[in-house]
């Protein structure tokens, strides 16, 4: 019996660590303001037209990286944004849920060493858990995340599944 306990301490002990140990995700993210000046920036939300900001995911890895098309279901709700004001208060910004009359499962490739780029803007089709009050203009800390989960499809079309996040940037929101 000792022996049984053993084996299955020093099974535990591997097979722990090797599950536990997630591979580094083959992205990295950014956000591109607005406006950029100093170390700061400019966003804008607006029901009907806010400025163009973007997220930029660039493929850190050695290989070509599968990624969904925003247009498709799978891929409307993998940007999303966490973003805190001055006085520590938290939001999640993300794509209204929406739906599809036409839809179909399309894909980028991202090379190894480049980027796809996402134009955003915060408009009627975002939402805010919870809900964010309005102001002119203010102080926040932005991140990006970018996130998808495992799906029949994205098996079936060989899509990289997973959570990368940006760091945190120090913008200026601006809500009109």
């Amino acid at each position: 019996m000792p022996k049984l306990a053993v084996l299955s301490l020093v099974l535990l002990a591997v097979f722990g660590t090797l599950w536990g140990d997630a591979a580094p995700a083959p992205f990295s993210l950014a956000v591109v303001p607005s406006r950029s000046f100093g170390d700061g920036g400019i966003v804008s939300m607006s029901h009907d037209r806010p400025q163009d900001f973007y997220v930029v995911l660039t493929n850190v890895s050695g290989e070509s990286q599968v990624v969904w098309e925003l247009w498709n279901s799978w891929g409307y709700q993998t940007i999303s944004f966490e973003l805190a004001t001055a006085n520590g208060k938290k939001f999640v910004l993300s794509k209204r849920p929406e739906a599809f009359t036409r839809n179909n499962p399309t894909t980028f490739a991202v090379q190894p060493g480049e980027h796809q780029v996402y134009a955003v803007h915060l408009d009627k089709w975002w939402v805010s858990n919870p809900a964010f009050t309005k102001a002119d203009e203010m102080p926040i800390t932005l991140k990006a995340v970018y996130q998808v989960p495992p799906t029949r499809e994205t098996g079936e079309h060989k899509v990289w599944t997973g959570r990368v996040e940006s760091h945190s940037y120090h913008f200026t929101l601006r809500q009109w």
